[in-house]
């Protein structure tokens, strides 16, 4: 197959935890066609949509080291699949990024539509039996009551972030929760999320992994430092390989149609606990923790799969 990854960020690549390197080794080691390019090397012209490509070589076949091949304009709708593992946020580049390969049929993975309509934030609330309670607002009285009424502790954070970044932890009484409010909505201009605080998050958080729309055996359980409240790798948790539990799999049952319904082959699904707390879509990871910790090869599944 012939196979392009649109990944923006190379130049700050953690060859020890990243996904989509891991993945390119992986499909590279079963002879596909692999190129790479950035969200800004995609342009539309004479009714097609190009890439600026760049061939992918690892020179010691068992070393996530690689190097890069000159830039090469390529047809986009000559790859079996392009593979979209840009990060957050979802700004308009992304969505034009999506457009233009929705407007040639170009097969992505996960597909244009499901980048779309489904934020990774907001998709939970698909899930009223399984999140904590949740409130979606821009209001800071709306906060504050939530605050005041409703729980005695909350998370803050925003609708496009990732890895951990700008969520805040807030008690009631916190007189730190203006200043909050102030920046995690650009003083009202932005619309948050505000959730009760799961005390089981304390335990870590539960990874999930979906491939293909089938639950891996195996999950990842991010365990936050001493230092931090937040079970999230790039800000310091630490990761644990656990065998899915019986919980997993009975509350994959609510997930996975979720999952084919919006063409979502790759995702990453997040338990606090019992408590649902995001469904990472965009550019989900974990793998190489999970093929380091087992004998489980999540990237040969996520290839055979595609195969």
């Amino acid at each position: 197959m012939k196979v392009a990854f649109i990944v923006n960020d190379f130049d700050y690549i953690n060859l020890d935890k990243d996904t989509s390197i891991y993945l390119i080794h992986e499909g590279l080691n079963r002879k596909h066609e692999v190129e790479v390019l950035n969200i800004s090397d995609v342009s539309f012209k004479d009714n097609e949509v190009f890439g600026l490509c760049k061939k992918i070589d690892f020179p010691d076949k068992d070393s996530l080291d690689f190097s890069l091949g000159k830039p090469e304009n390529r047809n986009l709708r000559n790859f079996d699949f392009v593979v979209n593992r840009v990060t957050p946020p979802f700004n308009k580049e992304y969505l034009y990024l999506t457009l233009l390969l929705e407007l040639k049929n170009i097969k992505c993975i996960n597909s244009t539509k499901s980048l779309r309509e489904n934020n990774e934030k907001l998709s939970i609330l698909n899930f009223q039996n399984l999140i904590p309670k949740t409130l979606v607002t821009n209001s800071f009285d709306n906060i504050r009551n939530f605050l005041i009424n409703e729980c005695e502790k909350i998370v803050l954070k925003p609708l496009d972030g990732m890895g951990g970044k700008s969520i805040f932890v807030v008690n009631k009484g916190d007189k730190n929760l203006n200043v909050i409010w102030e920046n995690i909505t650009d003083n009202g201009r932005k619309h948050v999320m505000a959730q009760e605080y799961v005390k089981d998050s304390d335990l870590g958080d539960n990874r999930l992994v979906y491939i293909n729309y089938q639950l891996l055996s195996k999950k990842v359980v991010r365990i936050p430092s001493d230092e931090d409240f937040r079970g999230n790798l790039a800000v310091g948790a630490k990761s644990i390989v656990k065998d899915i539990t019986e919980f997993d799999e009975e509350v994959s049952k609510q997930i996975i149609p979720y999952l084919k319904d919006n063409s979502i082959y790759f995702a990453g699904v997040d338990f606090l606990g019992r408590k649902l707390s995001e469904i990472n879509l965009t550019s989900p990871t974990c793998l190489q923790e999970i093929h380091r910790g087992t004998s489980l090869n999540p990237g040969k599944i996520f290839w055979e799969n595609l195969e």
